[in-house]
Formats: structure tokens, C-alpha cells, sequence
């Protein structure tokens, strides 16, 4: 299991130049060798491999310096990942996908790896080179190939085994991804679990009938990045103050997309942990459908579901715990307590569900989460939801479904 750990970075002025000038580098060895993966199909029906580059970037760091300058490894990545992007396309080709996305030629970069080595030790034992020296200070300070030492902010200790780090530059500043190896979490035996409900009026409903709001970060920011957008469209193209502009514009959606991020990770913790949830299931939505709904795309948007859905896939996955998706279909509504289908479709605009047969009458939200718990809980049995829906209601036989 890999973790990734993320530090702030404070590099000189001198170091940020340098670093300006390596990521145009990589830029241009980057869409040098996507030209030769293209120029040798096109002409021979050639096939390079990424072996076969390596081999070719260690004949042009020994024939010029203009390769030699640069650190090796951080070229050796920047080939990995125009191999990744080809063999990406290359499987989406095979499923027969109707976007096939050919790599294509890129305009900037805006990051650097570098993998890590090992070395030996005089005992004879082989060792990772730690990336980070400590200082004892507030700063302690990261080692870049061919640079030297970077001051970063380390809020916390990195555990595991670290096997490459990656320096980015964002709108806000440069940050530091350390990848670590680390070993993986057993599973533990399930003895609570809940089912959520996402939403657009309600960011998510727990099947215990627990609401968390929906915060709707770019709705809040909009006005404000209208008028950012406008003062952009107003200034002289590539000018100075265009460029000032165009900082402040990404700053401010860097803004939004860090609050959603941090409000997506906090409520999928307080999930497994605060509410102490051994096993969470939400519905197998597929959001990238779901936006083609132009009256409701910004809302689906501004959710997130799919990041949230990532989070708690995740966490699980770190912390030993369960996480299920289960068909969406009908979940709102149906009714949880007789099983029985509405045969009016309700609207959005209505949040109360009221069912006909048995007189149900309960909040839409809250009636869909307890609908996926039991359809998960009758999902891992192998058998049909709407059969055994009684048996899930009682809690010693929903605890024996999910052990």
C-alpha cells in the first residue's frame, strides 16, 4: 500500500529559477519523446518502448551537456510518464472506449520526480536515501539532484518506506508529495455500519438519519471569480497585469478546490472514526453522466460525490475498514419499510417520501440511505434485496450478513 505525505515548500529565489528552468527542460524532453513515438510509427509501423528511450536519453546525456545538466532521474520519470500515457491509450483503444485521449504535446509542466535509491550500508544491508534532512528548526530541508537543499514545512513525520517524491508548483506556492511503501491494514470484523445518502440539497444523510450540510464552496466563491474573470478579459494579453491577474484568478480557485478537498476528507473520517462506522455503503453513482444534466450540472460539480466516494474507498483501505457501493437504482424511491415502489416519480423539490401501501412517511434523504444499507447487507448474503428485507431490519441478523 502506498501513502503519499504533502509538505509545503520555501524555496530561494535563486532555487525557483532553477526550478523554472528544469521544468521547461522537462517540458521539452517530454514532447521530444512523444515526437519520436510518433515519427517511428508513422514512418515504419515502429513500436518504441520505454527501454528503448532510456537507452536513447543515455546516449544523449554522453554526446551533449544540454542533457547531461539535468538530473538523470527526474528525465527518466518524465519518460515513464509519456509511456503511462501511451499505455493508458493504448487499453482504452482495446475496450473500445469512444474517447480514446492520444497523448498529446504539452505546453508546461508543473512538476518535478525523481525516484529513490539505495544505497549500501558498511554492515552490508541495503538502505533508502531519506530525501529529508532534519534541522531542529521550524524548516527542515528536502535534497533535489543537481539543486541541493530546498527548505520545506514538515507538519509531520512521513512513515513507511519512501520510494519517490515529486515537487509541484501550484497557484499558491510550491509543495512536496513524498510516495511511501507502507504495509497494508488487515481487514477488521464489521460490527456497525451505515449507508449514505449523497445529495445536492444535503451534501450526504446517513441511514441513522444524521444530515450533513452541503457547504457549496464555488457557489459561495462565484461572484468573486466572476469578477476576477472579467478584470483577466480586461487587461492586454501576456501584459504584466494580465499575468497578475491570471495569478489571482488561480489563487482564488486553488482556494475553492483545497476547501472542498479538506470538507470532503474531514466528513469521510468522521464517518469510519467519530461515529465509529465499521462499514459505510453509498449508491455507484457515476457523476460524469450525471453533469449532462445542464440544470444541474454545477450543483453534481460543486459535490464532488466522486471525490468523496475516492476518500472513503481510501480510508478504508488505510484504517482496516469497509467500504460498498450498491446499485442506485430506485433508492429514493421505494419505500424501506413494506419494499413497495412509488408509482409516482417524486421531484427534486419534493424531501418528503410517503408511502401508499403501509403510510411511511419519512424524509426522501433518510429513506434512500436505509434503502442501500439493506441492499448491501442482502448484496453480500448473494441473494435478492427485496426478498430479505425483513431480515435486515433486525439487528443481530444484519450484523451476521456483514460477518
Amino acid at each position: 500500500m502506498k501513502r503519499t505525505f504533502k509538505y509545503r515548500a520555501n524555496p530561494t529565489q535563486a532555487q525557483e529559477r532553477w526550478l523554472f528552468a528544469e521544468l521547461r527542460h522537462q517540458k521539452q524532453l517530454q514532447n521530444y519523446m512523444l515526437q519520436m513515438r510518433n515519427q517511428m510509427w508513422d514512418y515504419g509501423r515502429i513500436s518504441v518502448s520505454l527501454y528503448d528511450q532510456i537507452n536513447h536519453l543515455k546516449h544523449l546525456r554522453a554526446a551533449t551537456s544540454h542533457y547531461s545538466e539535468h538530473p538523470q532521474d527526474m528525465q527518466v520519470s518524465t519518460i515513464k510518464r509519456v509511456n503511462a500515457a501511451h499505455e493508458h491509450f493504448q487499453r482504452r483503444c482495446k475496450e473500445g472506449a469512444e474517447k480514446k485521449g492520444y497523448p498529446r504535446y504539452k505546453s508546461s509542466v508543473r512538476s518535478l520526480t525523481w525516484s529513490l535509491r539505495k544505497h549500501k550500508l558498511k554492515t552490508g544491508e541495503r538502505v533508502r536515501q531519506t530525501p529529508i534532512r532534519e534541522t531542529g528548526r521550524r524548516q527542515n530541508l528536502l535534497k533535489v539532484p543537481k539543486l541541493g537543499e530546498v527548505k520545506i514545512r514538515q507538519h509531520r513525520r512521513f512513515i513507511g518506506d519512501p520510494k519517490e517524491v515529486t515537487l509541484k508548483k501550484t497557484a499558491r506556492g510550491w509543495y512536496v508529495f513524498i510516495v511511501c511503501e507502507v504495509p497494508d491494514t488487515l481487514k477488521c470484523v464489521p460490527k456497525s455500519a451505515c449507508g449514505v445518502d449523497v445529495g445536492t440539497h444535503d451534501f450526504l444523510t446517513t441511514s441513522e438519519g444524521e444530515k450533513v450540510p452541503n457547504p457549496r464552496f464555488y457557489r459561495q466563491a462565484e461572484r468573486k471569480l466572476a469578477k476576477l474573470q472579467r478584470e483577466l478579459s480586461r487587461k492586454q494579453y501576456r501584459s504584466r497585469r494580465w499575468y497578475k491577474a491570471k495569478d489571482a484568478l488561480a489563487k482564488q480557485s486553488d482556494i475553492v478546490a483545497c476547501q472542498r478537498l479538506d470538507f470532503i476528507a474531514k466528513t469521510a473520517y468522521k464517518l469510519f472514526h467519530h461515529n465509529g462506522f465499521d462499514a459505510v455503503v453509498a449508491e455507484n453513482l457515476k457523476p460524469s453522466n450525471m453533469v449532462k444534466n445542464r440544470y444541474l450540472a454545477k450543483s453534481i460539480s460543486d459535490a464532488s460525490w466522486g471525490m468523496f466516494f475516492d476518500w472513503c474507498n481510501w480510508l478504508a483501505k488505510r484504517d482496516g475498514k469497509h467500504f460498498h457501493q450498491v446499485p442506485p437504482q430506485n433508492t429514493s424511491q421505494t419505500c424501506s419499510e413494506c419494499c413497495q415502489k412509488s408509482p409516482i416519480t417524486l421531484k427534486l423539490s419534493e424531501r418528503l417520501f410517503h408511502c401508499k401501501s403501509c403510510g411511511l412517511k419519512l424524509d426522501r434523504d433518510h429513506n434512500a440511505a436505509l434503502n442501500i444499507l439493506y441492499r448491501a447487507a442482502c448484496a453480500l448474503r448473494g441473494e435478492v434485496w427485496a426478498t430479505i428485507l425483513y431480515e435486515t431490519r433486525n439487528q443481530l441478523l444484519q450484523l451476521a450478513c456483514w460477518s
